[in-house]
């Protein structure tokens, strides 16, 4: 407000210089003495009205008023939260990690502590249930296991200690708590806790995301960190910030990295801006993001990282900064030897890290000699360091994700995801009035390839089944893997006549495929059955039994083939007795 307080002050001041300037350019030669008295009070109050513009400028451009710091212990070091800005973040962080597990079960309460050494203690930062206690003594035994790394302790494992958490009261010894600790420089800083009132409510997919949560309040500590210690400027640092808080576990890939193409318009000025990150094989780069002069490296464009400039970063892990980079680097190129001259000379480009390794390159280019500054340096590895670990973020929460819902092996869809999202599907045919075909595959004579050639053959004929099946379907159907050497597929919006044509190419492209693995070669059938919803029913479980029973039936008749479910299914229910 200071700087709305300074305006009217300046404006007096103002006026009366000019005043005093039109009585000077007004007043008769006969005057002279006043004449120079006058000009002598022009000059003084040129240089007021400079001193008091600046001032009133000056704060303009920074009208931020000092923040009191709000400090929480960190292991051994304070680590300091000192503006709103930064405040607001790590309380969204906070909300968000809570708001997770509340997302994978309602019934399910977390709270996260941050330690407190001065008072022996990890004290209490945000929770969504009331019976988490303000303060937990840094000796508790449940805590030091959940640190060592045992992520589920149940209640009657240690009572003493559980009530040192919850407070005594009668328990039913169902209850038990998973913990993800919440590190910093190397160094154990606190702890997210959530507790299931029945350990048989924890989903195998909810596991690994509970025991990752204290994980993302470490990316987001840190990056919280880095902008304390490396940014200059309230301005500068509530971009970074603004860009944070609207980040989250569902972002994905294109999304993240648009949000950091806008940061770094507002913040550099720059005729060409390139994001590139490392391909798997670690020898090729490919462009994630492209912004400013069009040329012919555009977004997804793969190019060696090994001998180009915009590989630099990404094998040495330094920082490229450089008023013509021909001069500097003559004897590489930008992406690749053959590409076609460019005008850029002014180049900043920065490694990317994520999880402690460079992964990539962020570069800023001028056609102008205008160079980049030191200031400049800064902020961008700055982005680049947050950029990291927002990917690391994405990356690790893609994984937990992917681990919990896809079997390892065949990469489809695993048991109890494809049952949650059948039921989903339903959910949704009823509301849209749509039909369903849903497939039920199992590999004819399968236990002769694990006998005779061993799992890893079985291992290989499983994966490339999971191949055809997914290449034969549309990607808003379902596929998975039920069990063993058994597929399922829902084909969403689909009669059983309509996907009977999909099923029977199924089974033709498996009994054509010529499985070969270390000079064995074998050929494979499968065997198929379908029902359809809501034709034959609309309980799930009922239509994954009734393709069962068609699926045995086409077994009964040989296999190799495909049979759609018929109201004469006692008939189908005998043979598979039988």
């Amino acid at each position: 407000m200071s700087s709305i307080n300074s305006l009217p002050s300046f404006t007096k001041a103002l006026t009366a210089f000019c005043l005093v300037l039109l009585v000077y350019l007004f007043l008769p030669d006969s005057l002279s003495s006043l004449s120079q008295i006058l000009k002598y009070l022009l000059i003084i109050g040129i240089i007021i009205l400079l001193m008091m513009s600046n001032k009133a400028l000056g704060q303009i451009a920074s009208p931020q008023e000092s923040v009191p710091a709000s400090k929480s212990s960190v292991g051994n070091d304070s680590y300091s939260i000192e503006s709103n800005t930064t405040t607001n973040l790590y309380d969204n962080l906070k909300k968000l990690v809570l708001s997770t597990t509340t997302a994978l079960n309602p019934s399910f309460k977390s709270a996260i502590y941050i330690i407190d050494p001065e008072n022996n203690v990890f004290s209490l930062q945000e929770s969504n249930g009331e019976e988490f206690k303000d303060s937990i003594p840094i000796n508790n035994s449940i805590i030091n296991s959940v640190l060592q790394k045992t992520n589920t302790v149940y209640q009657k494992d240690d009572v003493l200690a559980w009530d040192d958490l919850f407070g005594s009261k009668p328990w039913r010894g169902s209850e038990c708590i998973i913990g993800s600790s919440i590190n910093m420089h190397g160094t154990v800083a606190g702890f997210v806790l959530t507790r299931i009132d029945h350990f048989s409510d924890i989903a195998d997919r909810d596991k690994p995301v509970l025991n990752s949560l204290g994980k993302f309040i470490t990316y987001g500590l840190e990056s919280l960190e880095s902008l304390e210690k490396h940014i200059n400027g309230e301005e500068n640092k509530a971009r970074i910030l603004d860009l944070l808080s609207n980040l989250n576990f569902k972002s994905d890939e294109t999304q993240i990295l648009n949000h950091f193409k806008f940061l770094i318009r507002t913040f550099f000025n720059y005729d060409i801006l390139t994001l590139s990150l490392s391909e798997n094989d670690d020898t090729s780069s490919i462009i994630k993001i492209r912004d400013g002069l069009k040329d012919e490296f555009e977004k997804d464009t793969k190019f060696p990282t090994n001998g180009t400039l915009h590989g630099l970063p990404t094998i040495n892990g330094e920082t490229i900064l450089t008023q013509n980079w021909k001069d500097s680097h003559p004897n590489i190129s930008r992406f690749r030897s053959s590409e076609t001259e460019t005008e850029s000379q002014s180049v900043l480009g920065v490694p990317v890290m994520i999880d402690g390794e460079c992964n990539g390159s962020l570069f800023l280019e001028r056609v102008s000699g205008r160079p980049y500054t030191t200031a400049d340096q800064k902020n961008l590895e700055l982005i680049g360091r947050v950029l990291g670990n927002s990917l690391h973020w994405l990356y690790e929460y893609e994984k937990i994700y992917r681990d919990a819902t896809h079997d390892g092996l065949s990469n489809l869809l695993n048991h109890q995801t494809f049952k949650d999202q059948f039921s989903e599907e339903i959910q949704r045919a009823k509301r849209f009035q749509h039909n369903m075909a849903v497939l039920m595959f199992d590999l004819d004579k399968f236990k002769r390839i694990n006998d005779s050639l061993g799992h890893p053959y079985g291992d290989y004929v499983i994966q490339t089944v999971a191949k055809i099946m997914v290449k034969n379907v549309r990607t808003i159907d379902v596929v998975a893997r039920y069990g063993g050497e058994e597929f399922a597929i829902i084909l969403i919006n689909t009669t059983a006549e309509m996907g009977l044509v999909v099923a029977q190419r199924i089974v033709d492209n498996i009994a054509d495929y010529p499985f070969s693995m270390n000079g064995e070669t074998v050929q494979m059938t499968i065997s198929g059955g379908m029902s359809e919803y809501p034709t034959h029913s609309e309980d799930s479980k009922n239509l994954i039994d009734l393709a069962d029973k068609a699926m045995y039936a086409s077994k009964q008749n040989g296999g190799n083939g495909i049979i759609i479910y018929n109201n004469e299914n006692h008939v189908v229910e005998e043979k598979h007795e039988n």
